[in-house]
């Protein structure tokens, strides 16, 4: 097998993810109670593309939607919540599902930061346990409600993998020295989107938090496709990934990258 054609097989096997849209809202009520609501949507027929292209063979369809129902309550079961919904969705190529969660006390909800893959078709059943990359805290305070967020530096490969792998893909491309084999990575990253967001019922009195939007804030966002917008930062970026780079080291890099925001890794929010 040619350079290229290695080179092409590792980026398939690295950016199948590039085929996944994830977004995580979790709500918050003045008294730590709420909802979460976790959209998963795939390209089904472009995985099924590049796993042919893999020589993973045929895919078999996941109906109605990514997660089943025996994931949906094994993820409930893992985030420490109780399932309220699942409902299948489609979004132009996309589908997948939207599952609904709902907690008495946020400070017992386990968070990741990476999406959850548990219902993709040839994905591994889900952990019985989470390392909880995103940590909740809650306390009153005189009339407001107080809540803190903390991302686990030590897990924050979790939130930087995926730009990493990005990187990775293009230094790797670089060496081919094909802009055909560039232009299959920049499609295969094309539509993936990771995001978790917080909001409170109420208004927020006072917060240390960077993205804010009203009573809602971006805890975490990447959408790939921006990366390759701009080369030069995407090789600048190459030599500041590693094992164990962590959510402070990695942030002042990000700031400016399009479609890349991380939140500050310990956030308090004060609402009322």
């Amino acid at each position: 097998m040619s350079f290229s054609k290695l080179v092409v097989v590792a980026a398939l096997s690295m950016c199948l993810t590039g085929c996944l849209q994830s977004a995580t809202l979790v709500r918050v009520k003045p008294d730590g109670s709420g909802t979460i609501e976790q959209t998963l949507l795939a390209n089904l027929q472009t995985m099924k593309g590049m796993m042919a292209t893999m020589g993973g063979g045929q895919m078999k369809d996941n109906a109605p939607g990514l997660m089943t129902e025996a994931d949906f309550k094994r993820t409930a079961e893992r985030m420490g919540v109780k399932p309220v919904s699942l409902t299948p969705l489609k979004e132009g190529a996309f589908e997948g599902t939207k599952a609904i969660f709902a907690f008495d006390d946020i400070t017992k909800v386990r968070v990741d930061q990476d999406p959850n893959l548990s219902g993709a078709p040839g994905a591994p059943a889900p952990a019985s346990t989470s390392k909880s990359p995103i940590r909740f805290g809650f306390a009153k305070q005189g009339g407001n409600s107080v809540l803190t967020i903390t991302f686990d530096e030590k897990q924050a490969d979790a939130a930087t993998a995926k730009v990493g792998a990005a990187a990775g893909s293009q230094q790797a491309t670089d060496a081919a020295m094909d802009p055909a084999i560039m232009q299959m990575v920049k499609t295969m990253f094309q539509g993936f989107k990771v995001g978790v967001d917080l909001e409170v019922e109420g208004k927020i009195v006072k917060t240390n938090a960077d993205y804010v939007n009203g009573s809602r804030i971006t805890l975490l966002e990447i959408e790939l496709a921006g990366l390759f917008e701009d080369e030069a930062k995407l090789k600048a970026l190459q030599s500041k990934f590693g094992p164990g780079t962590t959510l402070t080291e990695i942030r002042p890099f990000l700031k400016d990258v399009k479609g890349v925001k991380i939140n500050n890794p310990n956030l308090t929010i004060e609402y009322r």
